[in-house]
């Protein structure tokens, strides 16, 4: 049973229609509905209640949680309220308790075969009293001649056996008054579940005197839709049209009904509220003291001492310790439910008012309350009003190189002066400048805020022609050498160039979309002048009939680079001792360090050269003296060898005297380039003129 004080039903759309079981009882009433863009609706009943009535309420199975967790009750005049709803699984709870299961009610036979032992008492065509001892199968022949199916019944009274057809009995009765109290329950189970797929609700109202119940809840809805109409006018004005294309999949008719619409993105959950979940428990073996069984002295020796079990305890310790294992995790909880949102009932007019709806905008959504009553047959679709007023627009050529890379598109620049946001949707649009209507193209509206503005592209402005190129330069500035540390610095530069050729009859307001650099400055428009958008700057150009207007968008970015010369290897150096963009000072310092650094190369290539000729040296010398422990004493070989090895020595006493002098002259070069590159010092360069420095073709790599 699940009781809610003074709290208020929502039910949904996927409620079948509410009926009323008792006679007496109230009837349900839909009064108003509200669809949330967030796939779920509001339904709210009210019923005139006297004193204390219970309401029943059949409730699709697939609904039901959504119920449970939004059901809110509000009597105006009435105490707490309770709402009682059968289990998910009552049957089988019924049943549990049965000495019988559900299919034991398939026919009479399988009800008294299945209790056997249970006494009953019959009063035709035998009238007695005694226990079931068994219902078996016969056949026999009817009056007609034809063959039929019996079961003969047979109890055990005080007199002994009785015999029965079961088909020809009457008044059949247990006389175990709680069996037969569980049997009539099990029956009135059975007819409940009868509709698997429904569940009814209870509500009971508690209270005095004549009074309003209402009733609601929300459950998962269709979602609705937007759709627009934008009509230019020949006064050059721009009338908006909004419709709410909706469905009725409540089960239930709609008869006057106050109808909301919210647009928005709420949260929204669903919850296995109906399930039964249980607390997973660890489970504790029972303690069971065993038959004990002393064994046979054998007898023993003297010992110094005892030593304890191997194991750290004894096996009753162990046992206890397996028992203290840690049970298993419980299963997560279910998520919580999300708070439902109520709009505020708006008062129906007694009066039919305009055909628009009103709007109702709060911080993360907005509301259409339609002016007139609305009544819907279930399963059926309605297109109603939510806007219709004149609306600022520009009409506008909006080209997007990546749309079309020749034409712009025909736009319509549109502002929401309305006291509300605009959900998104399909807009299509009409052009009445001629005198007759003519459909001009489709566009497509995201959600637009109250203030905000949108561009709504229906269709391609082929009299108007669009050349778009672009180049990427980047120069340098500025440089300058100080104690061996070189600073550079460039100007990269990206221009976009736009030449628009409008028709020969008529102006066009146009609107370039230009590709946005975060990395960058804008340089050219000024910044105040451009619209940005997520990737892009918007541009506004204004061309004459018959005239080729151009656009330059700049964007600008200033790198610097710090480089160490005495660091930097050799193509580098002398890449920046040919850059003409360098002053000549300092190319001659660039190639100074050039000269300098080749020296430094040219005895590294010595050394190396030295190095690699000793080694050869050493492996030979090693072959040589393997060699000499196998020749005899005193041979001409012997002396060969004697004689190669000497000269050898020598020659890795030049080596080794040449390697140290080509050490000394690296260290003295060495020296040279750290003590130039150190004094090295050249002012800054002069920026040239905009636009006069050379692109960079190339740059070296470090």
């Amino acid at each position: 049973m699940l009781k809610l004080f003074g709290a208020r039903l929502a039910t949904g759309a996927g409620v079948a229609a509410l009926m009323i079981f008792s006679a007496e009882a109230a009837e349900l009433q839909l009064k108003r509905v509200m669809l949330s863009s967030g796939g779920v609706g509001y339904f709210e009943y009210q019923a005139e209640v006297e004193g204390w009535e219970t309401i029943e309420v059949p409730v699709r199975l697939d609904q039901v949680d959504d119920v449970l967790k939004s059901a809110v009750i509000f009597d105006d005049k009435g105490g707490s309220g309770v709402v009682e709803l059968q289990g998910r699984d009552s049957l089988a709870e019924i049943f549990r308790t049965m000495p019988v299961g559900p299919d034991a009610f398939s026919s009479p036979a399988a009800l008294y075969g299945a209790l056997q032992g249970e006494e009953v008492s019959v009063s035709d065509p035998v009238s007695a009293t005694g226990r079931i001892v068994s219902v078996v199968e016969e056949n026999a022949t009817s009056k007609d001649g034809g063959d039929i199916v019996r079961h003969r019944m047979s109890i055990l009274t005080r007199d002994g056996l009785v015999q029965f057809v079961l088909e020809d009995a009457r008044g059949i009765k247990f006389t175990n008054e709680a069996l037969d109290a569980k049997v009539n329950g099990a029956l009135a189970a059975l007819a409940a579940n009868r509709q698997r797929e429904l569940r009814t609700l209870k509500i009971t109202a508690r209270g005095e005197g004549s009074r309003t119940l209402t009733i609601g809840f929300v459950i998962e809805a269709p979602l609705w839709k937007t759709s627009y109409r934008l009509v230019n006018g020949p006064d050059n004005t721009t009338r908006m049209q909004g419709w709410a294309i909706i469905e009725n999949a409540s089960g239930a008719d709609w008869k006057d009904v106050e109808l909301t619409l919210v647009s928005g993105n709420p949260v929204t959950f669903r919850q296995a509220l109906y399930d039964k979940y249980y607390v997973s428990r660890q489970s504790v073996p029972v303690e069971v003291l065993g038959r004990v069984m002393p064994r046979a002295d054998k007898g023993g020796i003297d010992g110094e001492g005892l030593t304890s079990d191997a194991t750290g305890g004894s096996a009753a310790a162990r046992r206890a310790a397996s028992y203290d294992e840690a049970a298993p995790p419980p299963p997560p909880p279910p998520a919580p439910a999300a708070k439902a949102y109520y709009a505020e009932s708006a008062p129906m007019p007694s009066q039919p008012g305009n055909v628009a709806a009103a709007s109702n905008e709060t911080a993360t959504q907005v509301a259409f309350t339609l002016p007139n009553a609305v009544s819907a047959g279930s399963g059926q679709s309605l297109a109603v009003p939510i806007i219709d007023r004149v609306i600022p627009a520009d009409r506008i050529s909006l080209y997007q190189p990546a749309v079309h890379p020749l034409h712009p598109l025909a736009s319509v620049r549109l502002s929401n002066d309305t006291e509300s946001g605009l959900p998104p949707g399909i807009v299509t649009l009409f052009d009445t400048t001629s005198g007759s209507t003519i459909y001009v193209g489709d566009a497509v509206m995201s959600t637009l805020p109250q203030g905000e503005k949108r561009m709504l592209s229906f269709a391609l402005d082929q009299k108007t022609k669009v050349d778009q190129t672009s180049n990427s330069e980047s120069n340098l500035i500025s440089a300058k050498i100080v104690k061996g540390i070189v600073e550079m610095q460039s100007l990269t530069r990206q221009t976009y160039s736009y030449t628009v050729k409008a028709p020969s009859s008529e102006d066009r307001s146009m609107v370039i979309e230009s590709p946005r650099h975060y990395d960058m400055e804008l340089k050219s428009p000024e910044a105040a002048t451009v619209e940005l958008t997520q990737d892009a700057v918007r541009v506004p150009l204004t061309v004459k009939a018959g005239e080729t207007g151009k656009l330059d968008v700049v964007w600008e970015r200033v790198d610097n680079q710090s480089l160490t010369l005495s660091t930097l290897d050799l193509n580098s150096v002398l890449y920046y001792a040919a850059d003409t963009r360098l002053s000549e000072a300092q190319r001659a310092a660039f190639q100074r360090v050039a000269e300098l650094k080749q020296n430094i190369d040219r005895i590294d290539s010595e050394i190396a050269e030295a190095n690699a000729e000793r080694e050869r040296l050493y492996e030979e010398q090693k072959r040589i003296r393997e060699n000499l422990a196998a020749v005899p004493e005193g041979s001409d070989l012997q002396r060969r060898y004697l004689a190669t090895l000497a000269s050898q020595e020598d020659r890795l006493t030049a080596i080794e005297q040449k390697l140290t002098a080509l050490q000394s002259e690296r260290t003295t070069a060495t020296r040279s380039l750290d003590e130039y590159v150190n004094s090295v010092t050249l002012k800054r360069r002069a920026p040239p003129a905009r636009g006069a420095a050379s692109a960079v073709s190339g740059a070296p790599s470090r």
